[in-house]
């Protein structure tokens, strides 16, 4: 979550988590991709347009909840494959009124936690 650096940065991050998360179709991709999948797959599985696949992963990697990995197949020769790259996302309301987005990461990886600071405050 390289965007978490400042409290204006965490901000514009919870705020893009948040939208990303609040789309069913997000929701429905990352569900999926417990283990990795190509688009081609995922277009399948889950009966959703093809420009619409590529462009909600091109979101979830943005944020860095999924993970691209090149593969390289004899029919198909190279192509890529996504992976969910968070075991966990939650928000919460701490007692100064703040939100608390944590993402819990896969593999080891270490937890990442953004504060968001409504403007005016």
């Amino acid at each position: 979550m390289s965007d978490a650096g400042s409290t204006v940065d965490g901000s514009r991050f919870a705020r893009r988590l948040l939208d990303a998360l609040s789309e069913e179709t997000n929701r429905t991709i990352l569900s999926l991709l417990d283990e990795p999948a190509s688009v081609a797959e995922v277009v399948e599985r889950c009966d959703i347009p093809m420009s619409t696949v590529y462009r909600r992963l091109d979101t979830l990697s943005e944020l860095d909840l999924v993970t691209e990995h090149v593969a390289i197949d004899a029919e198909r020769g190279k192509y890529r494959r996504y992976e969910r790259n968070v075991r966990r996302v939650s928000v919460s309301v701490g007692e100064d009124g703040r939100l608390r987005a944590r993402v819990e990461r896969a593999k080891g990886e270490p937890d990442e936690e953004v504060t968001w600071e409504p403007t005016g405050r």
